[in-house]
């Protein structure tokens, strides 16, 4: 169910950064077409040689084998769905099901066809109303709580991805050149913050402002400070009280105050911009391995297997 949530929540990030790429595509040269595509691919892992977007959707949203493409989320969130099938509602994997299939054999062509954008907006909504209805339709215990922490995990870890795809395209603005307003939107476009944004402060585009806003608005869902709260809140539901647990709670409390802590303006005028973002993907990256410590390391399966003796350790019946 953890995976579950992270595959979801995978899928439709990897989506709105396509679909911000290619509204963005319609606003500058191709030069800076090729320098937004090559930051993805290299992000993302995607090996690519000469990135565009059609060798983007082929790498990100139809590989069956890429870890961040769509297909693959999509297909691994529908066999996790269905290794837990008694946890989760008849309408969530009903939902997961009916996905998987209409993806199954999606070729660039027919995504075309369909047009981009309404493509990319049926990911967001598959994702969107799959975290809807775990909320509206599973008892609020471990499972839905595991499902809710793995969506959250994810989610840190992809706000940290889209500031540094993001960092590349505003290196000028930081070095002291003219502000180039549509990179910051496509930053907040990316975690679907440009019109909470506008209603927050105004119209007004200000680097600053932008990353206080994805970095430390507590009431926006998809910045990093509200998400580790809410991290808090679901290992909270799926806690058992244990010393390791308790050290993860201490982390991600010690991590949420680093950030409230964090100066935007100061960050900016000083070139630390970098640095911060490097720090906070490390310290996002120990968040994941502790919760992989705490809850799931005794679940694995061993790296080679264990040889026994026969009988040993047999404890006769009384």
């Amino acid at each position: 169910l953890y995976e579950l949530g992270r595959s979801v929540e995978r899928a439709h990030h990897v989506i709105r950064i396509l679909e911000v790429n290619h509204k963005m595509n319609l606003e500058r040269s191709a030069r800076n077409d090729h320098e937004i595509c090559a930051a993805i691919s290299e992000s993302f892992g995607c090996g690519l040689d000469a990135p565009d977007e059609r060798s983007l959707y082929g790498a990100l949203v139809l590989s069956p084998t890429h870890p961040c493409s769509v297909r693959f989320c999509v297909s691994e969130a529908r066999d996790q769905g269905r290794a837990m099938r008694e946890h989760i509602s008849e309408e969530i994997w009903l939902h997961l099901n009916r996905t998987h299939l209409e993806f199954q054999r999606l070729t660039f062509d027919e995504i075309l066809g369909i047009g981009r954008s309404e493509f990319n907006r049926r990911v967001e909504v598959f994702a969107d109303a799959l975290h809807g209805l775990a909320d509206d339709t599973m008892i609020r215990g471990d499972s839905w709580g595991f499902l809710r922490l793995g969506k959250l995990v994810e989610r840190a870890s992809m706000v940290c991805r889209i500031l540094e795809i993001k960092r590349k395209s505003i290196s000028s603005d930081l070095d002291g050149g003219p502000v180039d307003v549509h990179q910051w939107q496509a930053l907040l476009r990316s975690v679907a913050g440009y019109e909470p944004y506008r209603r927050a402060y105004d119209a007004r585009v200000v680097p600053a402002r932008v990353l206080e806003f994805v970095l430390q608005r507590p009431d926006f869902p998809r910045s990093l400070v509200c998400t580790l709260n809410e991290i808090r809140g679901a290992l909270a539901v799926v806690g058992t009280g244990s010393a390791m647990q308790a050290r993860l709670d201490q982390s991600v409390s010690a991590l949420t105050e680093t950030l409230n802590a964090l100066d935007p303006e100061e960050i900016l005028r000083d070139g630390a911009f970098e640095g911060e973002l490097r720090s906070l993907g490390r310290a996002c990256q120990e968040i994941d391995a502790s919760i992989e410590l705490a809850y799931f390391t005794s679940l694995r399966p061993a790296a080679s297997p264990i040889t026994v003796t026969p009988g040993a350790g047999l404890v006769p019946q009384q």
